[in-house]
């Protein structure tokens, strides 16, 4: 994404014009996602496939172009660091989402 950030903006700022065109925007991330999850989720059992859906949706809020774009626009981070911001956010989502779980591989 960074490589072609300009392109992705063109892509971003595009949606914000048309939210119509929303719809056509790649969502690849929810796939991998999902894959990520998949072992987990697995052990969670279909009664608690809203919270595996929900930690999804999360993951999405962290995993895009805007919300790496905006740690570097406006609060000024290099890319790396921007990049480090996301993985932890990710990670702190996803170990709380784990936890709260019961029985789950790290109720303990």
């Amino acid at each position: 994404m960074l490589r072609r950030r300009g392109a992705v903006r063109v892509v971003v700022a595009s949606t914000i014009a048309k939210p119509s065109a929303s719809k056509d925007r790649p969502a690849h991330r929810f796939g991998l996602i999902e894959h990520a999850l998949a072992p987990w989720a697995e052990t969670c059992g279909s009664a608690r496939r809203a919270d595996v859906e929900q930690l999804v949706r999360d993951l999405a809020l962290v995993i895009n172009a805007e919300s790496l774009l905006a740690l570097i626009d406006l609060c000024g981070l290099a890319p790396d660091e921007a990049v480090a911001s996301l993985v932890t956010t990710a990670r702190h989502m996803t170990a709380a989402a784990v936890a709260a779980v019961p029985g789950g591989p790290d109720a303990g």
